[in-house]
């Protein structure tokens, strides 16, 4: 696999950079029973293509409320485990 990018705001996250739809599948495996969990209820949105050069796959998680900063932290932790490189938006 190679580095995704995961871009985490208080609302939605965003993998990107997936070569193909197995790169995504195995982060979202991990994830989505996550945000279920924490009851976030997730809406994905996939997008792209699989050419180089042109940014790959992605996925729009948009949650139907905020990440508490534990959750936030969290996840942040977990992507970064599966080897995503995190950028955190919405900082203050």
């Amino acid at each position: 696999m190679r580095a995704l990018i995961a871009r985490i705001s208080n609302t939605q996250i965003v993998i990107q950079e997936a070569f193909n739809y197995w790169d995504i599948r195995a982060i979202l495996d991990v994830l989505n029973p996550l945000l279920l969990k924490h009851g976030y209820d997730p809406v994905f949105f996939f997008e792209g293509t699989p050419i180089l050069g042109q940014g790959g796959f992605s996925v729009i998680i948009k949650l139907s409320k905020e990440l508490s900063s534990s959750d936030k932290g969290f996840v942040k932790r977990m992507l970064q485990s599966n080897g995503l490189r995190v950028i955190e938006e919405d900082v203050k």
